[in-house]
């Protein structure tokens, strides 16, 4: 007499592999619309962040150039002398001799020449080691934008209160007051700002003030008039030599340090 075994199920149905992979779908129908428009705004964002990143280093280079600019004329590979202190769309957007910290050299600042230009809808910043490069000197070339379409730089001065927009430089004695920047990109955005630099005869006001500020505190904060008249004791009019005799000691209670020291 046999015997029948009776086994236990294994496996799934065809049925109950259907409606999972139905399931699937279902969610995958859902679930992939959002993930690609996860992933599109997420790479908008990162080519975002970076086209922000690169224009705050555009900007901050070109503020650096133009405000530590210093007042000279430039000279080519031959030693000709540069027509203009900054020279503004001739061969290049801009070309001016800027000075840097030289951590090499204690900090002090070191002339070198730079120069921006807009090749191929992308801006570059060359600079070179020397003030008055030759043909043979190493070139530091570096890419800032990408999709530039235009760039546009007008430079503005001050004479005699009245103020002037042009887009080139002509003096050669003096830097301009401010340049304005202008970049337009292919998206059609355009960005705009302005730089203030210290031209030739503001730098010369600078430095008398920083001169005159600069004097020894001791013996000179309490008596304003005595050094005046101990330099120049023979050009003083009659009325200032009558009283150059040394006056009587103040009194304690208005007595100023460093007095005795300044006579």
């Amino acid at each position: 007499m046999r015997k029948f075994i009776k086994h236990g199920r294994e496996g799934f149905t065809l049925i109950e592999i259907m409606v999972a992979i139905a399931i699937f779908a279902l969610i995958a129908a859902i679930a992939f619309p959002a993930l690609i428009q996860f992933l599109d705004i997420r790479e908008r964002i990162i080519q975002k962040n970076d086209s922000i990143s690169s224009l705050q280093k555009t900007f901050t280079f070109f503020s650096r150039d133009v405000s530590f600019a210093v007042n000279r004329l430039g000279k080519n590979e031959f030693g000709e002398a540069a027509d203009a202190t900054m020279l503004v769309g001739d061969d290049s957007l801009m070309e001016l001799t800027t000075s840097y910290q030289d951590f090499n050299l204690d900090g002090s600042g070191v002339p070198r020449k730079v120069k921006w230009l807009l090749e191929d809808d992308e801006l570059y910043r060359v600079q070179y080691p020397v003030m008055d490069p030759d043909g043979d000197t190493r070139v530091y070339r570096q890419r800032l934008l990408s999709d530039v379409k235009d760039v546009e730089l007008k430079v503005y001065s001050i004479e005699e209160g009245r103020d002037s927009e042009s887009k080139r430089w002509d003096e050669e004695t003096r830097l301009p007051n401010m340049v304005r920047l202008t970049i337009e990109m292919e998206s059609g955005v355009e960005y705009e700002r302005a730089f203030t630099m210290l031209g030739g005869d503001r730098e010369e006001a600078a430095k008398a003030g920083a001169s005159s500020v600069a004097a020894p505190p001791n013996g000179e904060s309490g008596s304003g008039d005595s050094p005046s008249r101990d330099e120049n004791p023979g050009s003083s009019p009659p009325e200032t030599q009558t009283t150059s005799s040394p006056p009587p000691p103040p009194p304690p209670s208005i007595e100023i340090p460093g007095d005795e020291d300044g006579r």
